[in-house]
């Protein structure tokens, strides 16, 4: 599991703030963040609204300290997430091969166009819905009940 934290880290003279990626054990222990702040980033501009908002529930938890990551020490060879196995993995041309197998041969620019027809839908209910909004408390709500919509459809029955 995974969410947005704000991290505090020492720095001379003082503190400094930033939104981290956190990484959680299999008994919820932060177990790594990112080396570096994160921010906002979405492949459309709805992905980015989703991501502002996420990382805007980092500020409802407690704050990390850099210097305490992990919260807690691991044994050696203990793998923080609880799996059992230690394999390899599946080499990505078995994938390749098994998705081509199942989905057929990939088509690049049937999934560009797909993408791009996405994008400008998206954009188009951006500048609907949001753009023109009278005060930053209305739109953060309008921001936030969309996230929360999107956040319910994403739950699997």
């Amino acid at each position: 599991m995974w969410n947005y934290r704000v991290v505090r880290k020492k720095e001379s003279p003082g503190c400094s703030y930033a939104i981290h990626e956190a990484f959680y054990d299999k008994d919820g222990f932060v177990f790594a963040i990112t080396q570096e702040g994160v921010e906002p980033f979405g492949e459309d501009i709805e992905e980015l609204r989703h991501s502002w908002m996420m990382m805007a529930e980092a500020f409802g938890q407690p704050v990390l300290e850099y210097e305490n990551i992990p919260e807690r020490e691991y044994e050696k060879g203990e793998n923080p997430l609880g799996a059992d196995d230690k394999e390899a993995g599946i080499p990505l041309e078995d994938v390749e091969r098994e998705l081509a197998a199942d989905l057929g041969e990939w088509d690049e620019e049937k999934y560009r166009q797909e993408k791009e027809q996405e994008r400008i839908e998206k954009e188009k209910t951006h500048a609907e819905v949001f753009v023109g909004t009278e005060t930053l408390k209305e739109l953060v709500d309008k921001i936030y009940s969309d996230y929360k919509e999107k956040e319910k459809s994403d739950v699997p029955d």
